[in-house]
């Protein structure tokens, strides 16, 4: 079970790099409808992992005592100027990057337990795409 959903998210993220976000998107949403919450929260690590990889192939290796963070360019408050699914998905990736595995579940339970219901999902889609935006960078644009 967990090969096939680990070979999911490589196909997924593989379709989103090559430009198909719609095959990109249905594989995600399929897993959503076949997945408890619990593993979904796997799937989103695994995600983060692949952007993981790739930031790390642009940024390089960091000593221990560097931290990722997500800032604004005009230097305002994050919450202020980046869309919630997007600073969901910079966020999850920055903790995983980190290490931090306390905030990146703290939020995935957040987004999952929202008052919305379309925030969930709208996060798992925006983190697949920074995913796929990031390894697309990694990979010199992957032959697109």
């Amino acid at each position: 079970m967990h090969d096939e959903i680990a070979d999911a998210i490589w196909e997924a993220v593989y379709q989103w790099v090559k430009g198909r976000r719609e095959e990109s998107a249905q594989i995600l949403t399929a897993l959503t409808k076949t997945q408890t919450p619990s593993m979904m929260y796997g799937v989103a690590c695994g995600i983060a992992t692949v952007a993981k990889a790739a930031v790390l192939k642009v940024h390089g290796h960091h000593h221990r005592a560097c931290f990722w963070g997500i800032g604004a360019v005009d230097g305002s408050r994050p919450e202020s100027t980046i869309p919630p699914t997007a600073l969901f998905a910079a966020r999850f990736i920055a903790a995983n990057l980190n290490g931090d595995s306390d905030m990146a579940l703290a939020l995935y339970q957040a987004a999952y337990t929202a008052k919305d219901k379309m925030l969930w999902p709208a996060c798992m889609h925006a983190l697949l795409a920074a995913t796929g935006e990031a390894v697309f960078l990694a990979t010199a644009g992957a032959e697109r």
